[in-house]
């Protein structure tokens, strides 16, 4: 692993997954400065369940295959195809599994039937994650640059477009659908050019296999994206649209930071996996100097956000709704020291074949946070969800840190 590989793969990673967030961003600005809070409050559900549930009906089969084809490139064809056969079972059950608690949730009608519509996105995410994980695998992470610029792009036009030609919060979710689509076409195609994916190879028994051995990424992925939008389900059902639409607003500033770390961990991911199987010492010098130097340039980041914080939500947004967003920015500019500490540390242990200890620090960290976002959300509303999603992932990062000292 060298420090060019890792910024290579972290700038394209990170134009891949910040192109897509600020294009989103524009979005949202667009509908909370037109519409208001509660409208964006709307948006974020949508994001919150889409996020949740393409993760769950993944099953971690592609965090999986990208450990296991960085470690053995010649096998992508087979994993593609087996992970195909695999996810395609999960993402049909998590349908029917979303669908139905869309339906029991308290929310109007229109936002029912958005998310009713958004169900759609899941089997198309199915292809958009598999031929990710390949390209992950390879380290050509480029593509995924084009897949989301593309897709982005469209969303946004579309969106606007549509909106002020008087269409409902269901265009939205119909955009959704087609964007993740359109994402994934483009980046089974790369996989495709690259000769990762070939002609069909049907392995039912591999399939079987493989839905075994990602049951502990699946439980660690399944967590990891409940966590992250566990704030949005708390806030929508105890405090209502209008409420979420406020914390959204400054939660969406702190989540360019956050992509930027998703991006990062990422990019070292297939790398460390490859260096705790021939290198050892350098899989543990190589984790503590990233560790070092990631909370050393966060720590300005989250200061400044913190400081500038009024400022940021004044310019933004100019909807009258919005005042109470500044105090929760304030806040939530310091969960990303301790989100980058936790995600970090829980990429490490799965990349050391501990991903059931990963597993176990995020069922941990999520039986909390519904305890802390919930606790902080009837005391405070928006502010003490920012100060319970503070909370949960600082405890997830001490656990994490704990488990990861036994390398």
């Amino acid at each position: 692993m060298t420090t060019r590989t890792i910024a290579r793969n972290t700038v394209f990673l990170s134009m891949a997954q910040g192109v897509r967030i600020l294009l989103a961003l524009a979005l949202i600005l667009y509908i909370a400065n037109v519409y208001g809070p509660v409208w964006q409050g709307k948006f974020s559900i949508l994001l919150a369940f889409l996020n949740i549930f393409q993760v769950l009906a993944s099953f971690g089969l592609p965090r999986l295959i990208t450990r296991n084809v960085a470690r053995k490139y010649e096998e992508s064809n087979h994993y593609y195809w087996a992970g195909l056969v695999a996810q395609g079972v999960t993402t049909l059950a998590f349908m029917v599994v979303m669908a139905g608690v869309v339906a029991i949730m308290p929310y109007p009608a229109d936002t029912t039937w958005m998310l009713w519509v958004a169900v759609l996105a899941l089997p198309l995410f199915t292809f958009y994650s598999l031929a990710g994980a390949l390209l992950r695998a390879i380290e050509q992470m480029q593509y995924l640059v084009y897949a989301e610029l593309l897709s982005a792009a469209t969303q946004l036009g579309a969106a606007i477009l549509l909106l002020s030609l008087g269409g409902g919060v269901i265009v939205l979710a119909v955009i959704r659908v087609a964007g993740i689509g359109l994402a994934a076409l483009t980046v089974t195609l790369a996989a495709r050019h690259r000769h990762l994916v070939r002609s069909p190879r049907w392995d039912v028994a591999f399939s079987r296999r493989l839905l075994r051995e990602s049951l502990d990424f699946f439980g660690m992925a399944g967590m990891d994206a409940l966590t992250q939008r566990l704030d949005i389900l708390v806030l929508s059902v105890a405090a209502g649209e209008a409420v979420t639409g406020v914390y959204d607003a400054a939660f969406q500033l702190i989540k360019v930071l956050m992509t930027f770390i998703l991006s990062f961990t990422d990019a070292v991911y297939p790398a460390i996996s490859r260096l705790f199987a021939h290198a050892r010492a350098a899989f543990r010098r190589e984790l503590l100097k990233y560790l070092k130097w990631g909370v050393i340039a966060l720590l300005p980041m989250a200061a400044g956000l913190s400081l500038l914080a009024p400022f940021i939500i004044g310019l933004l947004y100019r909807h009258e709704g919005y005042a109470a967003s500044v105090r929760v920015l304030q806040t939530l500019a310091w969960v990303v020291i301790v989100y980058f500490i936790y995600i970090y540390l829980s990429r490490a242990l799965m990349a050391g074949n501990r991903a059931r200890a990963a597993f176990v620090v995020a069922m941990a960290m999520a039986f909390s946070g519904l305890a802390l976002l919930s606790g902080g959300v009837t005391l405070w509303g928006a502010q003490g969800a920012a100060v319970g999603l503070l909370a949960m992932y600082g405890f997830g990062a001490l656990l994490a840190g704990l488990l990861a000292r036994r390398f």
